[in-house]
């Protein structure tokens, strides 16, 4: 049988599994009730993160999750991380647990549509609209005989995501224009392709992502970085280590 955690207390590595599978994800499984019966109702949906974590949905008001969403915001979020192992239910997962709400600001859109840049044909049509997802509890599923419930306190805190959120467009200016080689030093070290036409597109303290041509890329830092100063040399550090297999 399954052990499994019943309290909400939050384990410092499972937050940063959770954040790190949350982000890595375009999309997931949404869950939300139908109006009258009541019933589950679930969709695959297209996915981001806002600095702190909290996933950010864009959803079209002709779709049965959106009108389900206007009627009653409860929802649940499933995220399934590396598909490594023949067994899926030895596959991580995450399911978030909380309610939707529709958003207008600014930086969501610029955070989902960094991840999401296709949509931008139609995110700005009348029936379209971002939401953001609150959490107010979490399952993470870390493998076979390892669950536990996790409270709010997974994500960022309110303050560190604030300081990233402003730094984030400035910081990837200067290293799209300045650090190119760097950033593809970067994504060797993360095993992607090599070339020099890497873009950086979104950055939050728990990594970024790289874009080169249509695909985007997500990378996770080691440890989350919190200082806007520490990114370059985190950057840096990462690439060092990557020139060093091959010397």
């Amino acid at each position: 049988m399954m052990q499994e955690s019943k309290s909400a207390q939050p384990n410092r590595n499972h937050c940063r599994a959770v954040r790190r599978m949350m982000r890595a994800a375009d999309h997931a499984t949404l869950a939300t009730l139908m109006p009258g019966t009541m019933s589950p109702y679930t969709s695959l949906v297209t996915v981001a993160t806002d600095h702190d974590g909290t996933p950010l949905l864009l959803l079209s008001d002709i779709a049965d999750h959106a009108a389900n969403i206007a009627l009653d915001p409860r929802v649940s979020l499933l995220f399934i991380g590396l598909r490594e192992h023949e067994n899926p239910q030895q596959w991580p997962r995450v399911s978030i647990v909380g309610h939707a709400e529709r958003s207008d600001t600014p930086r969501h859109r610029a955070r989902f549509l960094a991840r999401h840049p296709e949509a931008a044909r139609y995110a700005d049509f009348g029936d379209f609209g971002f939401y953001r997802v609150i959490v107010e509890r979490a399952h993470f599923v870390g493998g076979f005989a390892r669950a536990s419930w996790l409270d709010p306190s997974l994500l960022v805190s309110e303050a560190a995501a604030a300081i990233m959120a402003e730094a984030e467009m400035a910081i990837l200016e200067q290293l799209n224009t300045e650090h190119r080689p760097l950033l593809a030093q970067c994504a060797g070290a993360a095993s992607l392709r090599q070339g020099n036409n890497w873009i950086m597109t979104a950055l939050d303290t728990d990594g970024f992502d790289l874009s080169v041509g249509k695909r985007i890329y997500r990378i996770a830092f080691e440890t989350p970085v919190h200082a806007p100063e520490a990114v370059l040399p985190t950057l840096q550090a990462m690439a060092e280590r990557q020139n060093s297999l091959h010397e």
